[in-house]
């Protein structure tokens, strides 16, 4: 009866394993799992031996969880060298001219390279700039219709003088006929440096910070 006993002591149900391979600070690695396999071997009833069948079943669970073990750690390998590479991208960008998928700018006395992407060509192109309070301060009309990339520089004037520096927005509006076609505002900039942060790497511009998902050219000046 005593073995008997300690066999049930020494077993751990298919759900335990599972709630316990399922992470957190008491989780199951891989060789706690084999070492538990080997006890369960050496303190079974000798009356009624481990079963044939389900032992193999647990070999080929502990395989698959190796498996598993090995595919997470070349996918945290692969995140870190993804990360570690976007980071060296970033950094090379110091000193060159980017094109970022941005509305936001920050104006400060000096002319702003502003431009906008249209995904078809259009016919009437409307271009509103607003201040930091949603104010319209500008509304400029588009002089190129074609498909692409179009730059402008505006100066921070209102029509009676230069605008106070700050932060601004653009927004684009196209029109080809009565329908609408896809527009996106973009800010050309010179990239003077860059914030490393673990929710994003930030490119520190004359007109602000982007994030460098937000790029979509660079230049060499």
């Amino acid at each position: 009866m005593t073995a008997v006993s300690n066999t049930s002591a020494a077993t751990t149900s298919k759900a335990q394993i599972k709630s316990q391979l399922s992470g957190g600070p008491n989780a199951l690695g891989k060789d706690d799992f084999l070492m538990l396999m080997v006890e369960q071997l050496k303190n079974q009833d000798p009356m009624n031996p481990q079963d044939a069948t389900e032992f193999t079943a647990q070999l080929a669970q502990y395989s698959s969880l190796e498996q598993l073990f090995n595919v997470n750690d070349n996918l945290e390998n692969m995140r870190q060298n993804g990360a570690e590479m976007q980071r060296m991208s970033a950094l090379s960008m110091i000193g060159r001219q980017v094109v970022t998928r941005s509305s936001e700018f920050d104006f400060s006395g000096s002319p702003v390279q502003l431009g906008y992407k249209l995904d078809a060509g259009a016919d009437n192109v409307e271009i509103t700039i607003k201040d930091a309070s949603g104010a319209v301060v500008a509304t400029l009309p588009g002089t190129e219709m074609s498909a692409g990339q179009h730059f402008f520089a505006w100066d921070g004037h209102d029509g009676t003088g230069t605008l106070p520096s700050g932060r601004y927005t653009i927004d684009v509006v196209a029109h080809s006929g009565d329908n609408a076609v896809a527009a996106t505002a973009l800010i050309s900039s010179s990239v003077v440096g860059v914030d490393l942060h673990s929710d994003g790497d930030m490119l520190v511009t004359n007109n602000g910070e982007f994030l460098v998902s937000e790029v979509e050219s660079v230049r060499g000046n």
